[in-house]
Order: C-alpha cells, then sequence, then structure tokens
C-alpha cells in the first residue's frame, strides 16, 4: 500500500454538562488527511486546502502531522510520509477542528502500516495534535472524533473511552456564526477554581446526564444537560450567545449550549423542530450582524473511517 486517505469528523466537545469529558460526532462536516509513502523518514506536510489553508508546515506545529510523527518515532515504522490535510471544518469554530485533522491522520497511518492498534493507543497519538493549539491533551473532541457517537472520556493515562446510548428522539442541531474564538482565548478567562456549592450541583447534572442515557430516559438527559460553570465565564466571547439559546428553546428546542469553547452553539431537539431550531439560531447571530451557517447530524454519528488505499 503507497497512500491512504481518511476522514475524521467534527465534534462537539464538552456537551454542555461535561467540560473536558463529554463529546459527541457529527455527521456532514469534517477533516480528511492523505498521507503517501516517501523513502526519506518523518513527514513532511505537502498540501493544506479546503476552508483553512495558513496552517504551519512544520511537522512538529501541524495537528495532522505532528501524531504520525510521534507514530513513526515511537513505534519504530520504516520510512516517511507526504501529508495532504484538506480542511472542512472552520478554524476556531468550536468544531474540534484541530481533533479531527489529528484522528484523521492516525487512522491513516494505522492502515498504511497496518497496525490495527486500539482505539485508545490511536487516541493518545491523536491527542498529540491537540497540544499543538492548546498545550495541553484534552480528549473530549478527539475521542468521538475517533470513535462516533456520544462519547465518555475518563480521566488517566491512557485516557478511558466508554460510548453512552444516545437519547432516543432528538437530533443534534450546529451553528456556526462567521468568528473565531481560539481555545487558548477561551480557556484563558476560565477561573481556576470553583465553589464547593458549584462542583456539587454541576457534579450532580453529569451524573443525572449520563444515567439518563443508560436508561434511554429522554426527560432526564435534557434536564441535566446543564453548564453552571464553564458557559457562563465564556459568554462574553460569543454575541449574542444568550439570545441564541433562548431562540433555540423557544424553536423547539429541549437544550441547547456552547459548542466546546464556541462561538458555534449546539441545540438538541426532536428532528421535526430541526429546521425551526437552526433558523431561529442563525436569526439571532444575525441580528449581531454575524452570518452563519448549520448542520443537522445524528448524535450518534459515525467516528473516523478509511476513504480510500492505494
Amino acid at each position: 500500500m503507497e497512500s491512504v486517505t481518511a476522514f475524521a469528523p467534527a465534534s462537539v466537545g464538552n456537551v454542555g454538562v461535561g467540560f473536558d469529558l463529554l463529546g459527541h460526532a457529527l455527521e456532514g462536516v469534517g477533516d480528511t488527511v492523505t498521507l503517501r509513502r516517501r523513502d526519506q523518514a518523518g513527514v513532511r506536510v505537502s498540501a493544506i486546502s479546503g476552508r483553512v489553508t495558513a496552517l504551519p508546515v512544520d511537522p512538529e506545529r501541524n495537528t495532522a502531522a505532528r501524531p504520525v510523527l510521534r507514530m513513526i518515532e515511537s513505534l519504530g515504522l520504516d520510512g516517511g510520509v507526504d501529508l495532504e490535510l484538506v480542511k472542512g471544518i472552520p478554524l476556531g469554530s468550536g468544531m474540534g477542528g484541530s481533533a479531527a485533522s489529528a484522528v484523521a491522520s492516525v487512522v491513516a497511518a494505522d492502515a498504511l502500516w497496518r497496525l490495527e492498534l486500539p482505539a485508545e493507543r490511536l487516541l493518545m497519538f491523536a491527542l498529540e495534535g491537540e497540544r499543538v493549539t492548546s498545550g495541553a491533551a484534552h480528549p473530549d473532541n478527539a475521542a468521538p472524533s475517533l470513535l462516533g457517537g456520544l462519547v465518555l472520556t475518563e480521566p488517566g493515562d491512557p485516557p478511558r473511552c466508554t460510548r453512552l446510548p444516545a437519547p432516543p428522539g432528538l437530533v443534534c442541531v450546529l451553528c456556526h456564526p462567521e468568528r473565531d474564538v481560539r481555545t487558548e482565548d477561551a480557556r484563558r478567562v476560565l477561573s481556576p477554581t470553583v465553589s464547593l456549592e458549584a462542583f456539587v450541583r454541576q457534579s450532580g447534572w453529569l451524573a443525572g446526564f449520563v444515567a439518563g442515557c443508560f436508561r434511554g430516559d429522554t426527560g432526564q438527559v435534557v434536564r441535566c444537560l446543564r453548564d453552571e460553570v464553564i458557559g457562563p465565564q465564556r459568554a462574553g466571547l460569543v454575541p449574542a450567545l444568550e439570545a441564541a439559546l433562548d431562540a433555540a428553546r423557544e424553536a423547539g428546542a429541549e437544550a441547547a449550549a456552547l459548542s466546546g469553547s464556541g462561538p458555534s452553539v449546539f441545540a438538541w431537539t426532536e428532528a421535526r423542530h430541526a429546521a425551526g431550531v437552526a433558523e431561529a439560531l442563525g436569526e439571532a447571530f444575525a441580528g449581531e450582524g454575524l452570518a452563519s451557517e448549520h448542520w443537522v447530524s445524528a448524535i450518534n454519528a459515525p467516528g473516523a473511517r478509511v476513504l480510500a488505499e492505494g
């Protein structure tokens, strides 16, 4: 095999209630990586195209290349690769763009060298790409992009992932306003401490959310999908955020929150309300002079996969 092309989907990080722990994959948007063998060792970024092109080509600073470089070094793989990246995810969108690039690259490398590594090992390599953009390895986007569906990731080395049953009867509407929010800026506004009361309440919401998923109790899931700690601190980064969330709920959304660090907003709703929720979100952002785009996706959307081998 001389080349492999892999796709990894965008994702909703945090899912409101589970900061740095929860995420789910999105249908219809993602990044694509093609790896081609070359005799020289290492990784060369040979092309970047799509929605974002002004990205570093230094392998240590490129979110797709660095994970492959670590795989080559750690596993003693022969030869090297040329890497082509097609960005389908907007930059600074809160849709897990850096994670998708990293995940697509490790899935392609796993197929190219026929490694058949377990998912948790692939995730560890993919998280090297997340370190490029945020300085730390947060798995809430990479895990669902790799595995698909709604994923809870436990802290640890390696992190342990659990696919949660998606609440029946709901879809995700994600709306992306044309504004960038850098992950490091969004983390910088967060307080390093929370009160005991806030910790207990948010822990209770997360526990109830997970329990509701396993019970198939959609009412419990949406009742507990609350963010009382992180979202309020980031509200100032996204114009019209509260108006957008209120508009989504008025249009029929069961729950709504920031996607990752924003500015994108996601809402979980019955499919029959999806078009109206998307329209309401778009109108709320338009009121602040922001154009937007949206996607409607199953919550249990598929994860990364190989598209072509040659």
